[in-house]
C-alpha cells in the first residue's frame, strides 16, 4: 500500500473580511473627490460653460446723472477771416507778409490796371465834349427863342396897327367917309392880326417847354458821364487793396508781382479777436443737433465751453457740420485751423440707473446683459436700456443699483443662459 500525502497538507484559514478603519478612509477619499469634482461634472451635465474672470470686465450698476454726449472732433477757425480779392486785370505788389499784423483800413496791396487808367482818360473826354455841347445847347436856345420873342412883337406891332386903322375906319365910316366894305376890311384886319399874335405867343410859350427839355436832356448827359466817371475813379480808388477787419495777414494767395485777372483771391485777413469751432458730427446724430446746444471743448489741455450756433443743411462723408462759438478764454492762444476736440451735451438726465459703457452692447443687441450671482456664477438677464453717453448706458428696466454685470464682449458664450467664471 502507498502512503499519500495527506500527512504534508496544512489547513490554512481565509479571512475575507477588511478592516474597519481601511472602509472609512477609503469612503473618506471617495466622498472628497466627489465633492471636489462635483461642479465640473454639473456644468459638463448642463453645458454650462466655464469662462476666466480675468478675460472679461465686471462694472456695478449706479445711480446718478446722465448727461447723453457725443464726443467729435474739429479744428479751430476764425470768426471773421475774409478773403481780400483783385477788382480789375493789372499787376499786383503785395505789401504786407503772412504772418504780419495789420490794422483795419490800412493798404496791405496795391494793384496797377493800365486799361483803367486808360478807360477814365476817355471818360473824361467825353465828358469835356458832353459839358462844351450842354454849353452850346443853352445858346443855341437862347437864339431861337429871341427869334420866337421877335417874331411875337412883330405880330404885336402889326395887331397895334390894324387895331389903329381900325379905329380910323370907324370914325370914317361914321362920317360917311369911307365905305361900309372898307370897314370891314379894316375889321377884319384886327381880327386876323389877333390871331396871329395869339398864335406867337403860344410858340413863344411852347419853344420854352421844349427848350427847357433840351437842356435837361443835355443836362442828365453830363450827369450820366459824371457818373460813369465817378464809378470808375471808385474803381481806380479800389486798386490800394486795403484790410477789411484788425488782424493778421493769413496767407498769399498768388504770387508777388504777378498780373492777375478780375476777382483773384489775393491774400487772407484773420480777425484773432473772435474764433469758432467747425466740427464734424457723425449723421446718426443729425436728428438730435439744434442750435443753443452746449459744447464741451479741450484746446492746447484746457477745457472751454460753447454753443451752437449753426448747423449744415447738408451731409457730407456721413458728415454734418456744425459751427460753436468758442467763448472767450484766457491764457489760451487759438490758432487758424488748430485741431479741437470737443463733446456736444444733448441731454441731461438726472438720477437714473446707468453701467459703464462696454462691448456687451453689440453682443446681444444691448436687450440682454449677464448679471452676476451667487457662487461664482452669472445669469443672462433680460433688460431694456434708454439714452446713453460717451461713458454710460441708462439701464431703465432688468437689475437694480450696486448689482455687478457683465460689460464686455459676450461672443465667447452669447448663446449661454448661464455661465460659471473661474477664479
Amino acid at each position: 500500500m502507498i502512503a499519500g500525502t495527506s500527512s504534508q497538507d496544512e489547513v490554512v484559514v481565509s479571512n475575507n473580511k477588511p478592516k474597519v478603519h481601511k472602509v472609512l478612509i477609503s469612503l473618506l477619499v471617495l466622498c472628497g473627490l466627489s465633492y471636489i469634482a462635483f461642479p465640473t461634472l454639473s456644468q459638463w451635465h448642463s453645458a454650462i460653460p466655464t469662462i476666466d474672470a480675468k478675460s472679461i470686465q465686471i462694472n456695478t450698476i449706479t445711480r446718478g446723472d446722465l448727461v447723453r454726449d457725443v464726443v467729435v472732433s474739429g479744428k479751430a477757425v476764425a470768426a471773421n477771416a475774409p478773403q481780400l480779392y483783385s477788382t480789375e486785370i493789372g499787376k499786383i505788389t503785395l505789401l504786407a507778409k503772412p504772418g504780419e499784423a495789420v490794422e483795419a483800413n490800412q493798404i496791405v496791396a496795391k494793384l496797377v490796371s493800365p486799361e483803367l487808367d486808360a478807360l477814365i482818360k476817355q471818360q473824361q473826354s467825353t465828358l469835356e465834349q458832353l459839358s462844351i455841347s450842354a454849353n452850346r445847347g443853352v445858346l443855341a436856345d437862347k437864339e431861337a427863342q429871341l427869334d420866337l420873342e421877335s417874331n411875337m412883337n412883330s405880330a404885336q406891332s402889326t395887331l397895334n396897327v390894324a387895331k389903329r386903322e381900325f379905329q380910323r375906319a370907324e370914325i370914317s365910316f361914321a362920317k360917311q367917309i369911307i365905305s361900309e366894305v372898307d370897314w370891314l376890311k379894316s375889321q377884319d384886319a384886327v381880327t386876323d392880326n389877333q390871331r396871329l399874335f395869339e398864335h406867337a405867343k403860344k410858340r413863344v410859350a411852347f419853344a420854352k417847354e421844349r427848350l427847357h427839355f433840351e437842356k435837361q436832356h443835355r443836362q442828365f448827359l453830363v450827369q450820366k458821364e459824371k457818373l460813369i466817371l465817378e464809378e470808375l475813379t471808385r474803381r481806380h480808388q479800389a486798386l490800394d487793396i486795403r484790410a477789411p477787419v484788425t488782424g493778421v495777414v493769413g496767407n498769399w494767395l498768388v504770387a508777388q508781382k504777378n498780373t492777375i485777372s478780375a476777382n483773384t483771391a489775393i491774400m487772407t485777413i484773420v480777425d484773432l479777436s473772435e474764433y469758432e469751432a467747425e466740427l464734424s458730427v457723425p449723421e446718426f446724430y443729425a436728428d438730435d443737433l439744434g442750435l443753443g446746444l452746449e459744447v464741451s471743448m479741450k484746446i492746447a489741455g484746457e477745457t472751454i465751453r460753447g454753443v451752437i450756433i449753426a448747423i449744415s443743411p447738408e451731409v457730407k462723408a456721413n458728415q454734418v457740420t456744425v459751427r460753436a462759438k468758442i467763448a472767450k478764454a484766457e491764457g489760451i492762444q487759438l490758432r487758424q485751423n488748430q485741431r479741437i476736440n470737443a463733446r456736444i451735451e444733448f441731454e441731461k438726465k438726472e438720477n437714473v440707473l446707468m453701467v459703464r459703457r462696454g462691448a456687451f452692447m453689440g453682443s446681444l443687441g444691448g436687450n440682454f446683459i449677464f448679471k452676476l450671482a451667487e457662487d461664482n456664477y452669472a445669469n443672462k438677464t433680460a433688460v431694456t436700456t434708454g439714452a446713453s453717453s460717451v461713458d454710460f448706458i441708462e439701464i431703465l428696466s432688468g437689475v437694480e443699483a450696486g448689482q455687478q454685470v457683465i460689460t464686455s464682449d459676450y461672443g465667447d458664450f452669447s448663446q449661454a443662459v448661464q455661465i460659471y467664471l473661474d477664479n
